[in-house]
């Protein structure tokens, strides 16, 4: 083998020595949107080599890096790049970065440097996030640890990239707690035919919940596949469909994009088990991961901070239990440390002098309606700080009073748009639109039809406003025996409701209706006729007719998969159960049709198949 210094050069190592001198690169930005909100929550920048080079696609460009021994030095050039042009463009939100752990772990002890870089741009450590990629094996986990916590005391935000892809990056999810997590697209595209995919997403929604932070759906190229996001909750999109990476993007959202996330669409993917009419939403679904410290950093450190960043309004201070114990409010902040002697005294201590010790904190459970309370009875200096959200104690997010805001205004909107009037349950639409949903993720649910037995010779004895009184009477029964976490109740007209229980003791659940409908209606009648039992009225044909006292009855059916294709089967099929327990008598009950998912061989007549609950 001939000597190195003899041997040809590698044309890859002088193009790549090119463009780092030179920095030839090429920096995209393609935007991440919030599909609830129709709008643009920040931009990912992404990288391109020389044009009619070798090293112009991504790939080539950082495999080539990465072998010459040169990643680190090629991703600190695309950082410096990615920021200034970022803000040449005066792009909004916030700038998400590519890094793999080699650079990370090359940091070491040097974040300080890192952030005053930062400051030099001119662009505050907040508005940027730090995507760890696992295009490479991470070989020191415990020192990539240390390096993402010092950034994040810094105040960057940290990204898990292309989860599902990656060597470890469940584990690593576990270990670094990310404030955003980004599932790889191949979970993403074709997710609306695919029944697995769609459980993984579930499966990281439900791990994102826990850990408070906020998920983010890559490659997202189909309609149809925007459709199941939505209806299984993905916050964040990004994709072709919504936008390609760009030189010079646009700051707001394309009038077609626009079209895709208008509130029309945005009803059909609503999860109207958590959000009826007079459901309570809670306050984990307003939290979102956000710059926290430690009483660690200085007063000087977090002035430094607030002084950078004028969109950083406060930051919660947690102490080593990730419990919060104070919050640090820019205000506050900047006046104190603008007093005489003040920081001449406390510079080098703890920002806890500067923290306000008693915050706006809420349980992740708080109700809507007991949050929009506690802050209605703010200072209105303070509105603008938001509050803390905690889970068992610990640290979930932060919520800002806007959004609370917002959502009380939105529940209020739905309800007057889509609510029964008389009884401000979801009315047609929203009910078709829940059982759709289900019918489509196929799960196990219960769908029951109620119906008032003998309301109309009630109504003309009594009078309509006891008629009324009465449909009330019903709805308060039906939504008291729900769980309002798993089951949902509607109100589809008349004195007809639905019910569609998850919860496993939903046999419990509606015998408890039927036996707390007769036994609250009693005081709606009269001494004699609850002698009697009823009353007589006459009837169309003017004869006299006697007629029992309303009752309640109920046609039950057990959902299974693949059982109904639609909203409209399952209502045809739910007539017949129905029907069968109108034709009963005595006291309030209900008919579980038993005959649907077995074999036609095995089908006796009805009654002998279906269960009378009295």
């Amino acid at each position: 083998m001939p000597p190195t210094h003899l041997l040809p050069p590698d044309p890859l190592a002088v193009v790549l020595s090119a463009v780092i001198r030179d920095a030839r690169l090429d920096i995209h930005f393609q935007p991440l949107i919030e599909v609830d909100r129709a709008r643009i929550l920040g931009f990912e920048a992404l990288t391109r080599g020389p044009a009619g080079t070798p090293l112009h696609a991504p790939l080539a460009l950082f495999e080539t890096a990465a072998r010459l021994g040169r990643l680190v030095e090629l991703e600190r050039l695309v950082v410096r790049r990615a920021i200034r042009r970022f803000k040449e463009l005066n792009l909004p939100g916030q700038l998400f970065l590519n890094l793999t752990a080699d650079t990370l772990l090359a940091t070491g002890e040097q974040g300080t440097l890192i952030a005053r870089e930062f400051a030099q741009l001119d662009l505050p450590a907040s508005r940027v996030v730090i995507e760890l990629t696992e295009t490479r094996p991470i070989l020191e986990p415990e020192r990539l640890q240390d390096s993402m916590r010092s950034l994040r005391e810094l105040g960057f935000v940290v990204a898990l990239d292309d989860l599902g892809e990656g060597f470890a990056s469940l584990k690593r999810w576990m270990d670094i707690r990310p404030d955003f997590v980004k599932i790889d697209r191949h979970f993403i595209d074709g997710i609306a035919l695919d029944p697995l995919k769609q459980q993984f997403v579930r499966s990281i929604l439900e791990m994102a919940a826990t850990s408070g932070c906020t998920v983010v759906a890559e490659g997202l190229e189909q309609l149809g596949d925007l459709t199941v996001l939505r209806r299984l909750g993905v916050p964040v999109c990004q994709g072709y469909l919504l936008a390609r990476p760009c030189a010079d993007p646009r700051s707001v959202l394309h009038t077609d994009v626009d079209a895709l996330l208008t509130p029309e669409h945005r009803r059909r993917s609503t999860d109207w088990r958590r959000l009826p009419p007079d459901a309570i939403t809670s306050a984990a679904q307003l939290a979102r991961r956000s710059h926290t410290v430690t009483p660690k950093l200085s007063c000087q450190a977090v002035v430094d901070m607030f002084q950078r960043d004028e969109q950083l309004f406060s930051m919660p201070v947690l102490d080593a239990a990730n419990r919060p114990i104070g919050l640090l409010r820019s205000l506050q902040v900047l006046k104190r440390s603008a007093e005489r002697y003040f920081m001449d005294i406390h510079e080098k201590r703890s920002c806890t002098a500067l923290m306000d010790a008693q915050p706006l904190i809420f349980d992740a459970g708080t109700s809507l309606r007991d949050m929009s309370e506690a802050i209605a009875s703010l200072d209105d200096r303070l509105m603008v700080d938001g509050f803390i959200v905690t889970r068992d104690g610990e640290y979930f997010g932060t919520g800002r009073s806007t959004d609370l805001l917002k959502a009380v205004s939105d529940l209020q909107v739905h309800s007057a748009r889509y609510a029964n009037p008389l009884t401000l349950l979801p009315g047609n639409v929203p009910t078709d639109q829940h059982l759709d949903a289900l019918l489509h993720e196929g799960g196990d649910f219960v769908a029951v039809a109620w119906d008032i037995d003998h309301f109309k010779p009630f109504n003309d004895v009594y009078g309509y406003a006891a008629g009324d009184d009465i449909i009330k009477l019903c709805a308060q029964i039906l939504v008291s025996a729900g769980d309002p976490e798993l089951d949902f109740i509607g109100h589809i007209g008349g004195d007809d409701f639905v019910m569609v229980l998850s919860s496993a003791d939903w046999q419990a659940r509606l015998q408890q209706v039927c036996r707390e409908f007769d036994r609250q209606v009693r005081p709606f009648f009269s001494a004699e006729h609850l002698a009697l039992g009823g009353y007589i009225t006459l009837n169309r044909q003017n004869q006299e007719s006697f007629n029992p006292l309303p009752t309640l009855s109920a046609g039950v059916i057990q959902v299974q998969p693949g059982m109904f294709d639609g909203v409209r089967a399952l209502s045809a099929a739910l007539a017949e159960p129905k029907h069968v327990a109108k034709c009963g008598t005595g006291p309030s009950r209900y008919f579980v049709d038993r005959r649907r998912g077995i074999g036609d061989a095995g089908r006796s007549s009805l009654m002998g198949l279906l269960e009378s609950v009295g």
